[in-house]
């Protein structure tokens, strides 16, 4: 199983999922998710475009997590 990057050493671009993690190639429709990580107490979804999905086997189609959508974003309730 590959180890997702440290969010720290990434470029913006990446951070704010307007390129793929990865490869850092601009996010596209077929783009998967390749794993969230936590920084400085936010998180960060990490995108994989599907050629480099197809060498590692984790990458997922996006699926929200168990309670998405429970609360308002930023209220906590």
């Amino acid at each position: 199983m590959a180890e997702l990057p440290r969010v720290d050493q990434l470029s913006p671009r990446q951070q704010m999922a307007i390129d793929y993690a990865r490869c850092a190639r601009q996010l596209g429709l077929a783009g998967r998710v390749w794993g969230d990580a936590r920084h400085r107490g936010r998180l960060f979804r990490l995108w994989i475009c599907p050629p480099c999905a197809d060498r590692i086997p984790q990458a997922a189609p996006l699926e929200p997590p168990p309670g998405a959508g429970d609360r308002a974003p930023g209220t906590g309730r």
